[in-house]
């Protein structure tokens, strides 16, 4: 039997299916008994296919095999005395009942099965009933008749305990006890319902902040969707009976709703590349690709402790040489801040611009007489290497400036054209 019950908490450590615990009761349903009485054991439990012989145990030794699931003791003897148990097709060893044959003139007579918390407890001193749900010793006394006189029995006291319908239940989390802001939020009840009573039907409720969230309902699991800021606080959840004559509550659990961090900052400047004129408008413009809240931002010019701005832009409408730097951005929802690239930007002044646009005239002015030059050298070469025969030239033509030689000696080049004919 002991082995039997080691290998059953084992399977049960391990999540492994089990066989179900078979119950074993008795009727009358009374622990104490009469000298000469007689009881009934009733062995419950799944049923197998066929005829196969229930299991009975007295005292951890094997008592008898019987065709049927019950079992009948009559006309009790003190050899009856002690602990029963049965194993029915198909399940584990029973829950134990203890039989006790009494050979008083009073008894007190207590369920024979064990009591749990929000049951009846029904006791009985001879057609003398009480309700009690409270574990202790109880006995009965009564005035009875003995050889033609009246004396006041009393009874032998009788230890009543009171067990553990269900355990103190215990609020488990799912995920982190800090989920991110839309997250969902999986919350489980957990309690473990006694093996003799497997059939019990339990309640749950769950509570936010005092606050009842969901139930009575028999699930004992529960989601919210979607959690905000506005969820943190403390929750826990209540198992009860369907007649609520037993409530119990888990301890208060704290989760605390974080915001999604923010990541991937960037930073658009304009103009590009980040250089403008001086007296320019420049604009820059910080954005979040992740995170989650109110964010907010802030602008910074790197070796400067300043904050420039706290606004997702910043803008100069008109820019200076001072102007010039590497700046970034800040974004923060809360917790820890996130920041950007940096971004040169470059100021170019206006007498410094002026001054080039001066240089870069003179300096194609200057390319053009060049230019020139040469092509009046290149003409006066060409005419002293004249071959003799030659037409010279006179002074009115040499004192003529280049560019007419050279047209007056391309005309000469080109031949004179015949008259034409007239048609006779």
């Amino acid at each position: 039997m002991a082995v039997s019950r080691a290998l059953l908490l084992l399977a049960q450590t391990l999540g492994l299916a089990v066989a179900e615990m078979a119950l074993l009761t008795m009727d009358p349903p009374w622990s104490v008994i009469f000298q000469g009485e007689s009881v009934t054991l009733r062995c419950q439990g799944p049923r197998m296919h066929g005829e196969q012989p229930t299991t009975w145990y007295h005292n951890g030794k094997l008592l008898e095999h019987t065709e049927t699931n019950t079992y009948t003791i009559q006309n009790a003897r003190y050899k009856q005395n002690g602990r029963y148990e049965c194993q029915s097709p198909g399940s584990t060893s029973s829950n134990s009942i203890t039989l006790s044959v009494s050979y008083d003139l009073l008894i007190l007579q207590v369920p024979s099965l064990a009591v749990f918390e929000g049951e009846l407890l029904q006791m009985r001193c001879r057609g003398w009933k009480a309700k009690t749900h409270h574990s202790g010793r109880y006995h009965c006394s009564a005035d009875m008749h003995s050889y033609l006189s009246l004396k006041k029995r009393e009874s032998q006291g009788l230890y009543v305990s009171v067990k553990e319908l269900f355990t103190s239940p215990v609020l488990s989390v799912a995920s982190s006890m800090e989920p991110l802001e839309g997250s969902p939020l999986n919350l489980s009840c957990i309690t473990q319902l006694s093996p003799y009573r497997p059939h019990a039907v339990l309640w749950y409720l769950f509570y936010g902040n005092s606050t009842v969230l969901r139930g009575p309902m028999t699930s004992s699991q529960y989601q919210v969707p979607t959690v905000g800021l506005m969820d943190t606080g403390f929750y826990s959840c209540e198992v009860r009976t369907e007649s609520s004559s037993v409530q119990k509550w888990s301890p208060q659990v704290p989760i605390t709703i974080k915001r999604v961090p923010i990541s991937g900052v960037s930073l658009e400047v304009w103009p590009q590349e980040g250089q403008v004129m001086e007296g320019q408008r420049l604009v820059l413009h910080c954005s979040v690709a992740v995170g989650s809240g109110s964010i907010s931002f802030s602008w910074h010019r790197e070796g400067s402790a300043e904050v420039l701005g706290r606004d997702s832009r910043y803008e100069i409408p008109s820019t200076q040489q001072s102007d010039n730097g590497q700046y970034y951005c800040m974004a923060s929802n809360g917790d820890s801040p996130a920041r950007s690239l940096r971004v040169r930007v470059t100021v170019v002044g206006v007498s410094s611009l002026f001054c080039g646009r001066v240089r870069t005239s003179l300096l194609l002015a200057a390319l053009g007489t060049l230019l020139l030059g040469v092509v009046v050298v290149h003409v006066l070469t060409a005419g002293s290497r004249e071959p003799k025969g030659m037409k010279q030239q006179t002074p009115m033509e040499a004192s003529a400036p280049a560019s007419v030689v050279l047209q007056e000696r391309m005309s000469e080049a080109v031949p004179a054209r015949a008259p034409r004919k007239r048609a006779e």
